[in-house]
């Protein structure tokens, strides 16, 4: 085992970032991915600062789970912002994923009323947890209570097993297959019942 990543400042970063703009085109920027990239909000905040005062177009993926001053924060220098909801009943989303849903849905209530960010929901697809017409349903109608209208649905992949076997951490999900192309469109068909926008895996605008 060996350590892959490495430290880096922002002005080291930053330099990287300028460097490869060019290559970009017109519709390049920077995201800032998961993991978690807002548990380190201070480094996060300041690359976000000086991307967006640099006319960067600026995303960040978040699992939803941090406190709303981080993202008060954050949303001045963010265009877009990918949001997980993986499940609307609290004790199943606690159950899958060790934390309750409330701060997250909190959250999500909060950006989309603050309303100065493209929004756009994620929600992976993973067969027994999530794909219940009922939690589609309660996740399509509090998109639309809270005025959001687009969502983009994943189907679930096993590409993080060697990385829970590196850690010397189970991985719970290996016996659950991966949705089907019918199911997802079954999902989307769903979204789009309530006037959702519903972008199945990578084929979407953006």
């Amino acid at each position: 085992m060996r350590i892959a990543g490495y430290p880096i400042t922002v002005e080291e970063l930053m330099k990287k970032i300028q460097r490869d703009r060019q290559y970009w085109g017109t519709g390049g920027g920077i995201t800032l991915p998961g993991g978690e990239p807002l548990f380190q909000p201070e480094f996060a905040i300041e690359i976000l600062k000086q991307c967006y005062d640099s006319y960067i177009h600026t995303a960040v993926e978040t699992c939803g789970y941090v406190q709303y001053k981080v993202y008060e924060e954050v949303l001045n220098y963010l265009d877009w912002l990918f949001f997980d909801i993986k499940h609307m009943n609290s004790k199943i989303h606690q159950n899958g994923t060790g934390v309750p849903n409330e701060l997250i849905l909190e959250n999500a209530s909060r950006i989309a009323a603050k309303g100065n960010c493209r929004l756009i929901i994620r929600k992976t697809i993973v067969p027994g947890f999530n794909d219940s017409a009922e939690n589609i349903n309660a996740t399509a109608n509090f998109m639309k209570k809270i005025g959001l209208e687009e969502i983009n649905i994943l189907p679930l992949h096993h590409l993080g097993f060697s990385k829970y076997e590196l850690l010397g951490k189970k991985y719970t999900w290996q016996n659950i297959k991966s949705p089907g192309l019918e199911k997802m469109e079954e999902i989307r068909k769903m979204f789009e019942g309530y006037s959702i926008k519903c972008y199945i895996g990578s084929f979407t605008p953006f």
